[in-house]
Parts: C-alpha cells; structure tokens; sequence
C-alpha cells in the first residue's frame, strides 16, 4: 500500500538571501523570502503554516502547464486570474469556498506583494488585490442563553475518564478563553500547585491563572473559575500516566507524546453540542466568543480585550453581536 507524500513547505527549503532577488529570479524565491521575514517577525507557527500553504497553492496555479513564474510575471492579469480561480474553487464536498476564506488567502498575497515593494522589486502595488466583501456572521450565531449552555457542560458522561476529560476541557474554554491552540498546549506542570503546598480556601490544589502565548507571541494571563479547577483536578486525580500534556488521548503522536490534537478538541466540542440537542454550529472558537461576550457584558470592553489578548478593542468588538439578545431583555424591562 502507498502511503501519501506530505507536500514539502517553502520554509522547509533552503535559505534564500533577499539581497539576490532580481526580476528574473523564480518567483518560488521571493515567497521563501517573504516567510522567512515573518519567522524574523516572530509569526506564530500556526500562522506560518498557513501563509506557506496558500502561498504554495498560488505557486501552483501559475506553475500550471509547467511554467517556471519568474518576479518580473507577476502582473495585474495574474492576480485578476488567481482571484477569479479562487472563487471557482470547489471543496472537497462541491461547496465553493467562502468569501472570508477567499479573502483570507489573499491577504496573503497582499503581504506578498507588500515585501517585494519594500524590496525594490517590479511587482504590483499589494492594493492591486481586491477583497471581496465578506458577509458578516448572524449577531446571534455564536450566543446562547444560560441554560443552554449549562447543557452543553453538563452533556459529557462523567461517570467515564474520558467524560471527565471533555467536561474539564469545556469549563476550561470557557473559563479562559483560550483559542484551541493555546489550550491544548498546556502542560499539567503549569496547572498543578505542588501537592505539599497548603490547600487553597477551596481545598483544590490547581493554578487559578495561566500564562498563554497568543498570537503573535504575546503573552497574556488567562484566569480559572473555581468550576474549571475543580474538573481540572478530578481529572488528573484519575491520571495514571506521566505525559507531561494536560489533555491526552489515548492515540500516540510521532513524538512519543499522547497530548491531544487540535482536530480531538473540535470533536469534543461538537461531540458535547450534539448530545445536548444544539443545533448551533458549536466550535472552539465559538466557546473563545461565547467568552469574549461574557468578559465584555461583565466587566467592560477594556478588560474583555486584555483577557482576549487582542491588539485593537475594535476586534474585541466584533465578538460582541450575541449580546443583542441581553439588550432586548433589557429593553422589555424598560419599555415593556
């Protein structure tokens, strides 16, 4: 049986020096370059891995017919082409792909462009790429009431070690906020106070704040309900392994380690939302905004966004649509 080659990334291939791109150099070495630029600007290796596949994807396009695209190719025309390709593009389920994940792509290649210009090179202005206009999501896609919520918390089987797990997991996304990435990353020796220390009021013997690693590499801290440290810590009460992740599963990784993968997570998740009869598309994410929603409803925009970890309060805004149904509630006691 043949197995499936992994395709090979642009940062896995050799250095390129950006002192030696010219016009009639391959257009493969002007996107290495750029990538390399943003490890130098400390992207997120998540992030990374994302610019390397689109890009590599629009290398591909123009290498059609095995053309060999050299910096001087890139033209309006080919960025018209590629645009218009991506929006033919077709899923592995027929579905065309949708206009934020189109834009997301190129952004990229604005990007692209953008280090080429600064590089002195004949390439197109990165405003040459049109966005299209993206449709913003229902302001109540990712809101739910309290009791909804306490059923998705409640719809693990805890009776199971695995149902214990999951129920840790949800109470920590929502306690923290943490996207996917973050979450999983943790490693129990952040989360576990050393057990000859003296017990908390609580009698729990768990961190009630984390240091994370958000994107790009900025640190923030992200607190713990007593809720979430309470299943944190019956769940590693039924740990009999030394992996030093705070989730595992039991499916080895190549590195020898059982930490549980971003794809198990998301399952969870949506395993959770479907035992508890939602019909919203529940995700990760969805709990990051359900969240982010709470914080800013609580204790103001301000503090919501430092516990997000975001840059700008103008993103943490865009998380705040689902908070139209506590305004109606508030209007009725008003107005009737």
């Amino acid at each position: 049986m043949s197995t499936k080659k992994a395709p090979e990334t642009l940062l896995g291939r050799d250095y390129v020096d950006p002192r030696d791109l010219g016009p009639n150099s391959p257009l493969e070495d002007l996107a290495r370059a750029y990538l390399q630029d943003a490890v130098d600007k400390g992207r997120g290796d998540r992030t990374l891995a994302k610019y390397d596949s689109h890009l590599r994807e629009f290398l591909e396009f123009l290498g059609r017919g095995g053309a060999s695209p050299r910096v001087k190719d890139l033209d309006l025309r080919t960025l018209r082409a590629y645009s218009s390709h991506l929006g033919r593009r077709r899923k592995a389920n027929g579905d065309g792909i949708s206009a934020t994940t189109k834009n997301l792509q190129l952004i990229v290649l604005r990007g692209m462009l953008r280090f080429g210009v600064l590089m002195d090179l004949p390439v197109p202005g990165p405003e040459k790429v049109a966005l299209g206009k993206a449709t913003p999501p229902s302001p109540d896609a990712r809101h739910l009431e309290a009791s909804r919520l306490e059923r998705l918390l409640d719809a693990p089987d805890v009776e199971t070690a695995d149902g214990v797990r999951d129920r840790a997991l949800l109470e920590l996304f929502l306690a923290t906020g943490c996207r996917v990435s973050e979450l999983i990353a943790f490693d129990r020796e952040r989360v576990e106070l050393d057990p000859r220390a003296a017990d908390p009021k609580d009698g729990i013997r768990i961190s009630d704040e984390l240091t994370v690693l958000g994107k790009g590499r900025r640190y923030r801290k992200v607190f713990l309900s007593q809720r979430a440290r309470e299943w944190i810590a019956r769940y590693l009460r039924g740990r009999k392994d030394r992996d030093p992740a705070l989730f595992v599963t039991r499916k080895r990784n190549a590195d020898g380690s059982y930490r549980m993968s971003v794809w198990m997570a998301e399952r969870i998740v949506r395993t959770a939302a479907k035992r508890a009869g939602l019909t919203e598309d529940v995700s990760p994410h969805w709990l990051r905004h359900a969240a982010i929603t709470d914080w800013a409803t609580n204790f103001g925009l301000p503090s919501a966004q430092r516990l997000a970890g975001h840059q700008s309060v103008a993103t943490t805004s865009r998380y705040l649509g689902g908070s139209d149904a506590e305004l109606k509630a508030q209007y009725k006691r008003r107005f009737g």
